[in-house]
């Protein structure tokens, strides 16, 4: 018993310094730009590069498409859009530069980058 005791005492004070609560995320979106039969467009990478431009930081980052119906026309927009998840905290910046809350595109999907 007394072997366990110590153990027990240093086990509750490392629980209670842990830190907290972590801050919970939100997801952004960001049109690629891109357009059927032609392509062209942004990479996530360069979205995301205008998040951490505007001292936002990214937790996580995807593919994804608005999920919007379309018809086939070259030229147009193709629904291709960047999804990333930043704090809470974080999302008026990442409003300021131009990405709008996920929770408003609710048709939205990750889907594989190409």
């Amino acid at each position: 018993m007394r072997s366990i005791l110590p153990t027990l005492i240093i086990s509750v004070f490392l629980a209670a310094c842990g830190g907290g609560e972590e801050e919970a995320g939100t997801k952004v979106f960001k049109s690629m730009g891109s357009l059927q039969c032609t392509g062209g467009g942004v990479s996530l990478a360069a979205l995301q590069g205008q998040l951490t431009a505007a001292n936002v930081k990214v937790e996580s980052a995807a593919c994804g498409t608005d999920g919007v119906a379309r018809a086939t026309v070259c030229g147009a927009d193709d629904g291709k859009i960047g999804i990333f998840e930043v704090s809470s905290s974080q999302a008026a910046a990442a409003a300021t530069a131009g990405f709008a809350p996920l929770s408003n595109l609710p048709t939205a999907k990750t889907v594989p980058c190409t």
